[in-house]
């Protein structure tokens, strides 16, 4: 089964999603959220990358991406998202907060942006 690829809105994510997938990427990156990671070439030497997302998945992307210089996850991208992931579960703005550690009106306003953008037409 493949994963459609989604854009991220990060050239970081997209290149790690291209190997592992956005869903995958997006978890990778609320696991890193804000750090410069090195990716080994065996995965074994990083255990976070395989605990946030898998061993299958962490060797792929070792295999891929191991031993490039390190790469910095980007941290407005990865919490847009997982606030987004979140809401669309159906958590309240108060859980969500909680749950990532950030102000409820930071919810409020990353939610109120989603659907701003989800209004504006597409050009193309």
């Amino acid at each position: 089964m493949t994963e459609s690829l989604v854009s991220t809105g990060s050239r970081v994510l997209d290149e790690i999603a291209g190997v592992i997938g956005t869903r995958a990427a997006l978890v990778l990156g609320c696991a890193f959220r804000g750090e410069r990671v090195y990716i080994p070439k065996n995965p074994a030497r990083e255990p976070r990358i395989a605990e946030a997302i898998g061993e299958e998945l962490a060797r792929a992307l070792c295999d891929v991406m191991g031993g490039t210089p390190p790469v910095s996850i980007p941290v407005r991208v990865v919490l847009h998202h997982a606030v987004k992931q979140h809401a669309d579960a159906g958590m309240t703005r108060r859980e969500i907060a909680r749950h990532l550690k950030i102000r409820e009106a930071q919810v409020y306003e990353i939610l109120k942006r989603w659907r701003e953008d989800e209004r504006q037409p597409r050009l193309l």
